[in-house]
């Protein structure tokens, strides 16, 4: 056994396994007894910790249990009106702070109730008042959303100026080109698996597809459209198709992947737009993949307790380069979570991750010098 393990030369002469010293309690124990290696003992109980205190992902049950004596989950200011509206803020100082790698979530302080998938339909400059739902507390989309589709038909909606249109027609007649028109939705036509996430992408596999819930700060391909009579997509667009198919004439495939909002602007710089679904007759030109939809899930959010139920959803925010994202997530997915009263006593952001770290490695390094000078001697 003494053989198998690799063996180190000690300054003196003396042999020391390598791999007792690692772990910082020595095979052979010498005359000098425990009192020997008992600080070495000590100094791994401090690595381990400072690595511990670095390592905080959790459930967000577990997060809110764990922070509850900690002045609860930190950064709750971040959830502004804003970002409950578009979804996302561009705030680099922030997001140096919040110490996440591009692509990695942290959990907020919220829950959520999800409601259905939608998608931009087009729309109006003027609708009918005689389709006006009116609303019984906070209006917003999502309510406005849900009350429209309780009432069966009603499959287009509209809201504008905190004012519901619920219609069984589509009354959308123009391009959205302009932020002062009504936008018009209509209910995804299609089943999406796993309806948590807030975007759906659509799997192409062998000529067949499904579609399902996704991240929208992942990175997916995505098909640019153009409705118009004449094309107007750029040829640079890589992957340019000319097909007489429901969408119009021509489609596009833009190279590699993108976040969702990534993808829809760089089919707006093609001269097209995001496709809502994958259309019949263009499946068998595209490679197999996840592909960006435009649609998305409409969600309340609610403080914990709030809403109770088994199914219930969660809120976190992912990191992209400067941008935040917020997320419809699920509760038991183990993601970062920071406490408040840790980001008001020590250092937040990469200099923090940076200083544990290089702490980590010098007592690391002492350890292992002291445990062999002592071992030699």
């Amino acid at each position: 056994m003494h053989e198998s393990l690799h063996r180190i030369k000690c300054m003196h002469g003396l042999n020391v396994n390598f791999f007792s010293t690692v772990i910082g309690i020595p095979y052979e124990i010498n005359i000098k007894g425990i009192g020997m290696w008992s600080h070495q003992i000590i100094l791994i109980v401090l690595v381990i910790q400072i690595r511990a205190n670095n390592n905080t992902h959790s459930t967000f049950y577990d997060a809110i249990t764990y922070c509850s004596q900690k002045g609860g989950l930190a950064y709750n200011s971040i959830v502004t009106a804003s970002l409950l509206t578009d979804y996302k803020v561009d705030d680099c100082i922030l997001a140096y702070k919040l110490e996440l790698n591009d692509g990695e979530a942290l959990w907020v302080n919220l829950q959520a109730e999800i409601g259905h998938y939608i998608t931009e339909h087009g729309c109006a400059s003027v609708l009918p008042k005689d389709f006006i739902l009116n609303l019984v507390g906070k209006p917003s989309l999502f309510q406005c959303t849900k009350e429209c589709l309780a009432r069966g038909s009603k499959n287009y909606i509209a809201f504008y100026n905190a004012q519901c249109f619920c219609m069984a027609d589509d009354y959308s007649d123009m391009e959205c080109s302009d932020s002062t028109l009504i936008v018009v939705y209509r209910k995804v036509q299609f089943d999406v698996k796993h309806g948590t996430h807030r975007c759906i992408v659509a799997k192409q596999k062998n000529g067949e597809f499904n579609y399902m819930s996704r991240k929208c700060s992942h990175k997916h391909r995505g098909i640019c459209v153009d409705y118009s009579s004449e094309s107007k997509l750029q040829i640079d667009c890589m992957k340019n198709y000319n097909t007489y198919s429901e969408i119009g004439r021509n489609f596009c495939v833009p190279p590699t992947i993108f976040t969702k909002d990534e993808i829809k602007t760089k089919c707006t710089k093609y001269k097209g737009k995001l496709t809502p679904h994958i259309y019949q007759g263009i499946s068998h030109y595209l490679d197999d993949g996840l592909y960006f939809q435009d649609s998305f899930l409409t969600f309340d959010p609610k403080t914990p307790g709030e809403y109770s139920e088994p199914e219930s959803v969660c809120l976190s925010i992912t990191k992209q380069g400067c941008t935040l994202i917020l997320e419809t997530d699920k509760c038991d997915k183990k993601n970062r979570f920071l406490c408040d009263k840790d980001i008001q006593n020590y250092p937040t952001g990469a200099a923090n991750r940076m200083v544990s770290n290089t702490l980590y490695y010098i007592l690391l390094f002492y350890l292992l010098l002291k445990l062999q000078s002592e071992q030699c001697t």
